[in-house]
């Protein structure tokens, strides 16, 4: 299978080659690996005709993670920063209605 470039997408799945049962997989996981580094996508493995798993080369993987942009991710507030916040509310609420 000669080389290709990795994909635009790694997410691109190989419909006709990237789907593997699940009874294949153990006995040629070093071909399989070796074919996702290759293509650059991941290969889905299949349980009872159904997709039950994902195949990724390391390097396809440390792509994905790559592209993940720690500040387009939701950030996780502390339950101290919540109260406080609720606290400023509450406090900016009393000095509406009390006409502060």
């Amino acid at each position: 299978m000669p080389n290709q470039p990795p994909p635009s997408d790694p997410f691109a799945v190989d419909l006709l080659h990237g789907v593997v049962p699940i009874s294949r997989t153990a006995s040629a996981l070093a071909a399989l690996i070796k074919r996702s580094r290759e293509q650059g996508h991941p290969i889905i493995i299949t349980q009872k005709g159904t997709p039950s798993g994902v195949l990724l080369a390391l390097e396809v993987f440390e792509e994905l993670r790559q592209r993940i942009d720690p500040t387009r991710r939701p950030q996780v507030r502390d339950e101290e920063e919540v109260a406080s916040d609720e606290a400023q509310v509450a406090s900016d609420e009393w000095r509406v209605t009390s006409g502060e």
